[in-house]
């Protein structure tokens, strides 16, 4: 149980640093208007992504389990990871006007619920977790729970801790830095593509198979 919450932990991490609108909005409204504001737009990425979850959780339990499913969970998570981390290498041009919201707390929590609930990629990667966690690493209901419940809390602890050092970081925040950051995080998600399907590789199946980042 410890081990899946710590794996969920890791799993919420990796998703809270990837560069993107909710990112910047993050920062943005943190430097401008405070720890609070950051505060209310983690707290509404929070409740999408608990709402992605309960829905890609339903829509995993109406696939198949084992035997063909099993590999095309490892090859499909994996090629989503693939194709995250050579998306998150190509260069980027982050603009920081996609950020401005209302002043308002409820405002600013709508504001991180849409951001982060309208992009389909995030449902992308809660469907594939969901899958890879009933057929490749048979988690049972608990496990499930204590990871989710894990890559929430990652994911909350991780924006506010970008929404509290903001301003600090404000004159390190490059688009040098950002660049280094990215292609740290699309390498890290290749690694985890590889380690996904190296059991198949290696004809092991699923026995031995790594942990789920």
């Amino acid at each position: 149980m410890t081990a899946a919450f710590l794996n969920g932990l890791g799993t919420g991490f990796a998703l809270s640093i990837m560069l993107g609108t909710v990112f910047f909005c993050l920062v943005q409204n943190s430097i401008e208007k405070g720890f609070g504001s950051g505060l209310a737009i983690a707290t509404g990425v929070i409740v999408s992504d608990v709402a992605l979850i309960v829905l890609s959780r339903y829509n995993a339990d109406l696939l198949p389990q084992g035997g063909m499913m099993e590999k095309a969970a490892r090859i499909g998570g994996a090629g989503l990871l693939l194709a995250i981390g050579v998306m998150g290498m190509r260069p980027r041009r982050p603009s920081y006007e996609a950020a401005s919201t209302g002043r308002g707390p409820w405002l600013l929590a709508s504001k991180g619920f849409m951001l982060n609930i309208v992009n389909p990629a995030n449902y992308l990667n809660w469907l594939a977790i969901s899958v890879m966690l009933t057929n490749v690493f048979r988690f049972d209901g608990p496990q499930m729970w204590m990871y989710y419940g894990g890559a929430l809390t990652g994911i909350f602890f991780t924006e506010l801790c970008i929404a509290y050092f903001a301003s600090f970081l404000k004159a390190y925040i490059t688009p040098s830095f950002l660049r280094r950051l990215d292609l740290g995080v699309a390498v890290l998600f290749i690694v985890f593509a590889g380690l996904l399907v190296w059991p198949l590789v290696a004809g092991s199946g699923h026995q031995g198979a790594p942990t789920l980042p």
